[in-house]
């Protein structure tokens, strides 16, 4: 079992973010939590378990709030592009999906979800892959988010089988009723879903799109979790740019920490340039909104940042040789019958 002194966990601009929704200044928390105050700035950084766990500490010290963990719940994942969340989104239920969002965070993070899966019910643990205890926040947090995640996906109100906790939660009435079942005391920090639960249908389930991702996700987990590429990191940057109308090569430059052209050199080394990263990431966020809402076309143009909607007429026809309408009426997922 590795040293959890030696794990490192990456922090950044999701997490200033994050501090800024939640009313706190990033520049107290890191303080308190005895932090240099530029660690999120740019592509953030990686710090040691240690750290990461005084960091937690300080967030949960400086909101006070016993809803805490509701609300990073709530918010993580959805508000912030992340490519495995999508990725789980487009599975067929929530058995595929807790799967494909373990071996995401084994690949990102010292913690990692245990996955088990029975005849009468699915079991998703929360652990650490070290002999350290789990933050209670970041514990309860994921838990609260595993069962956010199961309601989105298959606009059904899921109720657990069980929860499990070591301790109780601050105003565990709150959580228990979110929940909608009582959290039993246990070493496990866990959720249990039905096994009719765990197989219901996701109505955003969608083949193609998890194509698109997963090459991308199943190489960094081959490659054990090595740093991410200049393009993954240009990808992920442009799925957060893109909807606010801020995707120039200047402007992803700057979110990176970098000059324009020590970002179109690394890009080039990798063998790709610019134009053709903005436009895979314009084609994945484009199906992702033609499948998952019911913005028009001029709408998804606009979130994209095309000029006007011929231009993305024009790309998406490039991309699947059909107008966007006619490929959302192909794609698109009917509601579970509950």
């Amino acid at each position: 079992m590795s040293n959890p002194q030696d794990l490192r966990v990456h922090v950044g601009k999701a997490a200033r973010i994050l501090m800024s929704e939640l009313g706190l200044d990033p520049v107290i928390v890191l303080r308190r939590a005895g932090l240099p105050p530029g660690l999120l700035e740019g592509d953030g950084s990686k710090i040691l378990l240690g750290e990461y766990y005084r960091l937690l500490s300080s967030v949960t010290n400086e909101a006070a709030d016993p809803l805490l963990a509701l609300k990073l719940g709530d918010a993580a994942g959805i508000d912030y592009f992340d490519p495995a969340f999508f990725a789980a989104m487009c599975s067929p239920n929530m058995n595929v999906a807790a799967v494909r969002l373990a071996d995401y965070k084994r690949l990102v993070s010292p913690f990692t979800l245990d996955v088990k899966v029975g005849a009468e019910a699915t079991q998703i643990a929360f652990v650490c892959k070290s002999v350290a205890l789990v933050h209670p926040t970041m514990a309860l947090t994921e838990i609260v988010f595993l069962v956010n995640f199961a309601r989105r996906a298959t606009r059904h109100q899921i109720i657990p089988q069980s929860v499990s906790m070591p301790f109780d939660p601050p105003d565990i009435e709150s959580y228990e009723a979110h929940f909608g079942c009582a959290i039993r005391k246990d070493e496990k920090r866990s959720v249990t879903f039905t096994a009719v639960d765990a197989k219901r249908p996701f109505v955003t389930h969608d083949d193609e799109i998890w194509a698109l991702f997963e090459p991308r996700l199943r190489r960094q987990i081959e490659d054990g979790g090595h740093e991410p590429t200049t393009r993954t990191k240009v990808a992920h940057c442009l799925n957060e740019l893109l909807p606010s109308g801020r995707a120039t090569v200047d402007d992803v430059a700057k979110e990176l920490a970098m000059s324009k052209r020590t970002l179109q050199r690394r890009l080039a080394d990798e063998g790709t340039n610019w134009l053709e990263v903005l436009s895979d990431a314009r084609e994945a966020l484009a199906k992702h909104y033609l499948t998952t809402t019911e913005y028009g076309t001029a709408e998804v143009s606009f979130l994209l940042g095309y000029e006007d909607p011929n231009s993305f007429f024009r790309a998406f026809r490039r991309w699947e040789n059909t107008s966007p309408e006619m490929w959302r009426v192909q794609h698109k997922v009917q509601p579970a019958l509950h």
